[in-house]
């Protein structure tokens, strides 16, 4: 953690109404965020907000905030804002890929929030530091996936395996996405990691005090202290912050588990949502919320409403998949339902 103060200071309310009303009266665009009077190039903190399971529209609009950053020369660091559980592996590894990309033009400062495990863990690791809160939750550096099972060959002539499956090569492939996960985060950072790879491919999570003394964390801080500690590796002295939300607006997914496998749940009803089942995922199941069943019904069996309209959202086709979440479970002690 830098130990140096702030290079600025929020001006007094008469002094900062002054500046505004000067700005103005030049036609200067005086934004909120500025921090003391930055005009230079390169003289803004781009903070990107990370949020929520790593879909593929979520890594589409981290991989475009990323590069439009990078093409942007007013911007001269990056600070990643993570709170996610993690999700999709090709999701993660390109977003990993992006963040990669940033940290060799300029630096760039990971701060989580409540969590950011398995591939949110996966997609942070290339920053130059990782800051955490005390309470921070990282790490489950692996794969989560349901045990293979074999399937009979399609008959005819085409390819035997195009519907068949060889549990022998199902084992083999996951193996190989777990590897990929830990051999990555070994290049990235085995020199702080204290523990072994086959301790870090265990996949435990740590709090973010842990985390600090195991080398998965760089230091204890908050989203100011990262953003500073950002400006001060790339040298700004006066610097204005510009914070950029990714994820995508509508049908944002709920991820919960049942007992055989985990499921993104896109809500459209608070009892019912379109189900997708995420085979593979580089996922923290602590993080997950279960649930005791997420049964498949037709549209037309929804309930309905005083008017006849299915509880589902208009757009949706009559026989979409649907997942009833009436039932409960618990995360951390916690009732979800």
């Amino acid at each position: 953690m830098a130990s140096e103060e702030p290079s600025t200071e929020v001006l007094p309310r008469r002094q900062l109404a002054a500046v505004v009303v000067a700005a103005t009266l030049l036609g200067v665009v005086f934004a909120p965020s500025v921090y003391g009077a930055a005009s230079d190039a390169g003289d803004t903190v781009a903070v990107v907000e990370i949020e929520g399971p790593v879909t593929a529209a979520l890594a589409d609009d981290v991989e475009s905030e990323l590069a439009e950053i990078r093409a942007n020369g007013s911007v001269g660091a990056v600070v990643l804002k993570l709170d996610t559980p993690g999700g999709a592996p090709a999701a993660s590894e390109r977003m990993y890929k992006a963040v990669q990309r940033t940290s060799r033009v300029m630096p760039v400062i990971a701060s989580v929030q409540a969590t950011s495990a398995s591939g949110g863990y996966y997609a942070m690791a290339p920053a130059d530091d990782i800051y955490v809160l005390p309470t921070s939750v990282v790490g489950s550096i692996g794969l989560n996936a349901p045990a293979p099972a074999p399937r009979a060959p399609v008959a005819g002539p085409s390819g035997p395996d195009k519907v068949g499956a060889n549990e022998i090569e199902g084992w083999a492939r996951q193996q190989t996405l777990a590897d990929t996960f830990v051999n990555a985060m070994m290049a990235e950072r085995g020199e702080e990691f204290e523990l072994s790879r086959a301790e870090v491919a265990e996949a435990d999570v740590y709090l973010g005090t842990e985390a600090v003394e195991n080398g998965y964390a760089d230091d204890i801080g908050s989203l100011t202290e990262a953003i500073h500690e950002a400006a001060t590796r790339a040298e700004l002295g006066d610097y204005r912050v510009d914070t950029r939300e990714t994820g995508p607006d509508s049908r944002f997914p709920i991820l919960v588990r049942t007992d055989t496998q985990v499921v993104a749940v896109y809500a459209t009803d608070p009892g019912y949502g379109e189900v997708e089942p995420m085979g593979l995922a580089y996922v923290h199941l602590g993080s997950v919320p279960h649930v005791d069943t997420v049964t498949q019904v037709a549209g037309s069996d929804l309930p309905t409403t005083e008017t006849g309209a299915s509880t589902i959202d208009a757009g949706a086709s009559t026989d979409e998949t649907v997942a009833d979440s009436n039932a409960s479970g618990s995360l951390d002690g916690g009732e979800w339902a």
